[in-house]
C-alpha cells in the first residue's frame, strides 16, 4: 500500500504521535510524586553518579553486587542538570519508557515489512491487518503496568527491552534493505527445464531479479546474493551498536547476542529442512551478521576489559541468586520457571514483591492474557515465517535468566528482556480477532450495496478517484474501512481495558498503599525532608533500620560510595532505636528522628517518655507516624552503674542492669561512654557473654552489637543498649563476663592488659 493510497487511519506519523501522548502521559503524570519516596537501590546508583561527578567515574560499579555503569553516567548528567533530587534520578527511565513505545512501533514495522515481502499473498486483508500489529504492540508496551512501574523507577533494567527493540528493529531494517536490494523476497519458484522467465506467469516473473529476467533455465534457482547494499550493511552496524550498548546496562542483556544467535541458527535449520537453507537469513547475510557481532563486541569492550580484570565482578549478582547452591538445582529451577511463565496470564501470580510490582498482579489483563495466547497460537502456525518464528524465540530465550536465578520467583526485573517482544503476542491476537471479524462482516455485507457501490465507481470512470479520500477509489477506501473496522473495535477495547486497569491499578491501588511508601523508604524521604526544613538544636540523631540508608545519604548528606563510610556529618549520628538509645554529651541537647523502618524499642521508649519531649509527626498515606521527633533536654535518665570498664580507648562500660523483656526474656541494659568516633569500625561488632548457671554449668550466648556503631560515637556522650538473651532455666546472673569481637572478622577487641577480650561485670 503506498503512501498516496493509504488512508488516513494508517499514517504512521499519527501512529507515532499516538505513542508519544500516551507513553508520555503513563510516564509523566505525578512523576514528581509517585512512586512515593526513594528506593534504596535508585539511591546506591545516584551515590555512584555522585563519583561520576567527582571525577570518580567507571564503566563498572561494585557496590550493591554491581551495576553495569551506563545508567549511572545518564543519572549522573541528570543531576548535572536538574540538582540531585529523586526526579533527577528517574528521569533517564522515564525517557527510556518512552523512547521504548515508540522503539516497538519502528521494530513491529521492519518486522511487518519482512512479513510481508515473504508472503506472497500479501493482499487487502491481511495487508491491513500487518499495518496495525505494530501500533497495537507499541501501545500495548506504552500502557503496561509492568513497563509504566518500570519506566518511572530509577534503575537500569528498563534499559535493556530499549536496546533490544533498537537492536532488533535496526536489525530487520537491514535485512529488508538486503531484500529490496535483490528486487524481492528470497525466491521460492524452480523454473522448468527449457522454460525462460519470459514465458512465466507475470505473478512469478516479477518476483525475479532483472538481472537474470532473460537467463537460460539451466539456472535452476535464482541465486543469492553475495553482497548487500551499503545503506544494509551500515544497519547491520548499527544493530550491532545497539547490541553492544545493551550490555552496558543490565546484567539480563547478555542473554540478547544469545538469543539472535539461537534465532539465527533455528531459521537455518528450519530452511534446511525444506530444502532451502540459500534462503535462511545467516546463509545470505553471514557476512553482515558478522560484522554485526564484531561491533557489538567492540562497543562491549571495554566492560569486557573490566571483567577480564576483576573476573569475580562478571559473576558477582549471579553467584549469589543462582540455582546451583540449592539442594536440587533442577527441581528449584523447574519451580522457578513455571512461576515465571505464569505469572505473565495467571490473574494473582505475579511478583509480590512491592518496589516491583502491585504484588500479585499478572503481567496481562484476563482479556489481553487471552488474546496473547490467541497469537502465540498464530505464530506458531506461522512458524516458518522467520519473523514468526524470531518472536517465538524471543519470549522463552530472555525468560532465561529467571529459571537460573532461583533466590525468588516469580520476578519481574529480571525479565524485562521479554520486553517489547512478548507484547506482539496480544497484537498478534487483535489482528486474528479483528481479521476474523473483518472477513466476516465482507462476507455478509449486503450484495445490493456492493453493486451501488461499483455503479459509484463506473460513474467516476475506470480510474476516477474520489479525492475526499486521499485519491483512492471509493471502492478501495470502502473495502479498507470494512476491513479496519472491525480490527479497530477489537484493538480500542483491548487497550482501553489494558490501558484503565493499569491506570487503576498504578495510580490508584499501588500508590496509595502504605506498603508503598514503606517500600520506597518515605520514611527517610521524611527525615531528609524534615532536617531540611529545620535547624534543630544540639546533635541529631537518626534512627534507621540501615545503616547510613542510601536514601537519606544520597538526598541529605549526598555522599559518595567512594566516601560512604568515610563521610561523617559531627552534628548527626545514625543508631537503631529498637536496640539502642544515643545520649548526648552533657549540658547538650539532641533531637531524636525516629523513623517508622525503626521504632523505638522499650528502653528507647521508656527514656524518652520520662525525658524528652515529642516536637513533630510526619505521618504516612495511612495517617500514621512516618518519622516522630523528639526533643532531649541534658542530663538524660541512666542505668545503675557499677564502674567503668574500657574496651577500647573510645569506649567505656559503665553500667549493667537487668530487666523483664516483652516476652518474659530477660534482657540485658548497658550503659556506656564515648570519648569520640571510631571511622575505621564502621562494620559494628558482637557482643559475647559467658556465664555460669545455678547448676554450675557454664553457659555463653553472642548478639548483636550495632545498634550505635563507633563511627557514630560523640566525644563526651554515651548509649544505651538492650539485649534480648535466651537463658531457659538459668537465673539471672549477677556476674558476667563479657566481651567485643569484630562483626567481619571475629576478632575480638583487646585493650590494656587484656589479651582475650573478656571482662567481669557486676550487674545490678
Amino acid at each position: 500500500m503506498d503512501s498516496q493510497r493509504r488512508p488516513w487511519y494508517l499514517n504512521p506519523w499519527l501512529h507515532l504521535a499516538l505513542i508519544l501522548v500516551v507513553a508520555g502521559f503513563f510516564r509523566l503524570w505525578q512523576i514528581g510524586s509517585l512512586p512515593p519516596g526513594l528506593f534504596g537501590d535508585e539511591a546506591t546508583d545516584g551515590l555512584d553518579a555522585l563519583d561520576v561527578l567527582a571525577g570518580r567515574g567507571a564503566v563498572f560499579f561494585p557496590a550493591n553486587f554491581g551495576r553495569e555503569g551506563l545508567h549511572i553516567w545518564l543519572v549522573a548528567g541528570a543531576f548535572r542538570l536538574l540538582g540531585i533530587t529523586p526526579l533527577a534520578l528517574r528521569l533517564p527511565s522515564v525517557l527510556a519508557g518512552i523512547l521504548t513505545g515508540l522503539a516497538t512501533y519502528w521494530l513491529g514495522c521492519e518486522l511487518m515489512a519482512a512479513w510481508r515481502r515473504r508472503t506472497p499473498e500479501d493482499q487487502g486483508l491481511q495487508r491491513t491487518l500487518l499495518s496495525f500489529i505494530p501500533l497495537i504492540a507499541a501501545l500495548y508496551v506504552s500502557t503496561s503496568y509492568w513497563h509504566i512501574h518500570f519506566s518511572r523507577f530509577g534503575i537500569r533494567g528498563v534499559f535493556t527491552p530499549l536496546c533490544a527493540a533498537l537492536a532488533f528493529a535496526a536489525f530487520w531494517r537491514a535485512i529488508n534493505l538486503g531484500d529490496k536490494a535483490l528486487g524481492d523476497a528470497p525466491p521460492r519458484i524452480e523454473w522448468a527445464p527449457g522454460i525462460r522467465s519470459a514465458q512465466l506467469p507475470a505473478a512469478r516473473t516479477n518476483r525475479v531479479p532483472a538481472r537474470l529476467a532473460n537467463r537460460p533455465a539451466e539456472l535452476t534457482r535464482i541465486p543469492q546474493a553475495q553482497a548487500a547494499s551499503p545503506s544494509s550493511i551500515a544497519w547491520f552496524a548499527i544493530s550491532g551498536l545497539f547490541l553492544g550498548l545493551s550490555l552496558h546496562f543490565y546484567t539480563a542483556s547478555r542473554f540478547l547476542p544469545f538469543f539472535l544467535a539461537g534465532f539465527l541458527a533455528l531459521e537455518w535449520l528450519s530452511a534446511r529442512l525444506r530444502g532451502r537453507q540459500a534462503e535462511s537469513l545467516s546463509s545470505r547475510y553471514w557476512r553482515w551478521i558478522l560484522l554485526l557481532y564484531v561491533v557489538a563486541g567492540l562497543v562491549f569492550a571495554p566492560l569486557a576489559l573490566y571483567f577480564l580484570q576483576h573476573p569475580g565482578s562478571f559473576s558477582q549478582r549471579a553467584s549469589a541468586v543462582t540455582a546451583l547452591g540449592s539442594g536440587n538445582p533442577l527441581e528449584r529451577m523447574a519451580q522457578a520457571a513455571l512461576a515465571n511463565v505464569l505469572q505473565f496470564f495467571v490473574p494473582g501470580s505475579g511478583d509480590t514483591a512491592q518496589f516491583y510490582n502491585l504484588p500479585g498482579r499478572a503481567v496481562f489483563d484476563p482479556f489481553s492474557a487471552v488474546l496473547a495466547l490467541l497469537g502465540i497460537l498464530t505464530l506458531l502456525w506461522f512458524w516458518r515465517q522467520p519473523v514468526a518464528l524470531f518472536l517465538l524465540a524471543w519470549w522463552p530465550a530472555l525468560l532465561l535468566p529467571s529459571f537460573l536465578a532461583t533466590d525468588r520467583f516469580p520476578t519481574l526485573p529480571r525479565v524485562l528482556g521479554t520486553i517489547p517482544g512478548v507484547f506482539f503476542f496480544p497484537a498478534a491476537g487483535v489482528a486474528l480477532l479483528g481479521g476474523g471479524l473483518a472477513w466476516a462482516v465482507n462476507r455478509l455485507l449486503p450484495t445490493a450495496q456492493a453493486r451501488a457501490t461499483g455503479t459509484q465507481e463506473q460513474a467516476a470512470g475506470p480510474t476516477g478517484p474520489d479525492r475526499r479520500l486521499g485519491g483512492a477509489p471509493r471502492s478501495s477506501q470502502l473495502s479498507l474501512l470494512r476491513t479496519a473496522a472491525p480490527l479497530l473495535a477489537v484493538g480500542v477495547l483491548a487497550l482501553l481495558i489494558h490501558a484503565g486497569l493499569a491506570y487503576r491499578d498504578y495510580f490508584g491501588v499501588w500508590a496509595s498503599s502504605p506498603a508503598t511508601f514503606d517500600a520506597f523508604e518515605g520514611d527517610m524521604m521524611a527525615a531528609s525532608g524534615w532536617l531540611a526544613a529545620h535547624n534543630p538544636p544540639g546533635h541529631v540523631y537518626l534512627s534507621s533500620d540501615i545503616y547510613r540508608h542510601p536514601t537519606f545519604m544520597l538526598l541529605h548528606e549526598q555522599a559518595t560510595v567512594t566516601r560512604y563510610f568515610q563521610q561523617q556529618d559531627p552534628q548527626l549520628s545514625w543508631f537503631d532505636a529498637r536496640v539502642s538509645l544515643p545520649l548526648p554529651a552533657p549540658d547538650e541537647p539532641a533531637t531524636y528522628l525516629i523513623a517508622a523502618s525503626s521504632p523505638a524499642g522499650e528502653l528507647a521508649r521508656d527514656t524518652l517518655a520520662r525525658e524528652g519531649t515529642v516536637r513533630d509527626h510526619v505521618l504516612g498515606p495511612d495517617g500514621k507516624p512516618a518519622l516522630t521527633v523528639v526533643e532531649l533536654q541534658p542530663g538524660p535518665a541512666t542505668v545503675g552503674a557499677s564502674g567503668a570498664i574500657s574496651f577500647t580507648d573510645h569506649l567505656r562500660l559503665t553500667g549493667a542492669a537487668w530487666a523483664a523483656g516483652s516476652d518474659a526474656q530477660p534482657e540485658l541494659r548497658l550503659r556506656w561512654h564515648t570519648t569520640g568516633p571510631q571511622p575505621e569500625d564502621w562494620a559494628g561488632y558482637r557482643l559475647e557473654l559467658a556465664g555460669q548457671a545455678s547448676t554450675g554449668a557454664d553457659w555463653r550466648a553472642s548478639v548483636p552489637f550495632d545498634g550505635f556503631r563507633a563511627p557514630e560515637w560523640v566525644a563526651g556522650g554515651g548509649f544505651l543498649t538492650s539485649h534480648t538473651l535466651d537463658l531457659a532455666g538459668v537465673q539471672m546472673p549477677r556476674v558476667l563476663r563479657l566481651r567485643l569481637v569484630h562483626a567481619d572478622s571475629g576478632e575480638p577487641l583487646t585493650f590494656g592488659a587484656v589479651s582475650d577480650g573478656w571482662h567481669q561485670v557486676i550487674v545490678q
